[in-house]
């Protein structure tokens, strides 16, 4: 265990921040496709382990927005990872692997988002943008802007 403490404290200097939240949604997927095959196989402790294992990142992406900095982005975020939160928990409860398919599908768009800034951005922030004048109703493909994750 100390050992994985000590890889993580050395990833968290030596890895960029939009890197690191690329990295949490695999993990989350992962877990997420763990947990499908746990509800095929009828492993109902491997899938509720798996389930709030990935339960507990969304909640760690949540908690480390920053409102301050990151604005209207920041309220997006929460509220995609508020949902995704539920819809986890919906799983938990009706065992479908359908809906474990359709959040899976959801975290792999935003991933790839995240993949798409971490590729275009040359430090561990990203740039700020000018605030659009219309509010689009749900998260697209557009890379969040002006987003700080506290350390």
């Amino acid at each position: 265990m100390k050992q994985q403490y000590q890889a993580y404290v050395q990833a968290s200097h030596t890895v960029s921040k939009t890197k690191q939240i690329v990295m949490l949604y695999d993990g989350t997927i992962r877990f997420l496709q763990q947990a499908k095959e746990a509800i095929r196989d009828k492993r109902i402790e491997d899938r509720y382990r798996l389930l709030l294992k990935a339960s507990e990142v969304i909640y760690g992406l949540q908690s480390a927005l920053d409102f301050e900095n990151g604005g209207y982005v920041a309220k997006v975020l929460y509220n995609f990872y508020s949902s995704i939160d539920m819809k986890i928990l919906n799983i938990n409860h009706t065992n479908s692997m359908e809906a474990c398919d359709a959040v899976i599908s959801d975290l792999k768009q935003m991933r790839d988002v995240w993949a798409d800034i971490n590729a275009n951005s040359s430090s561990s922030e990203v740039a700020p943008v000018k605030p659009q004048e219309t509010v689009p109703q749900q998260a697209s493909n557009e890379p969040p802007a002006n987003i700080t994750l506290s350390a």
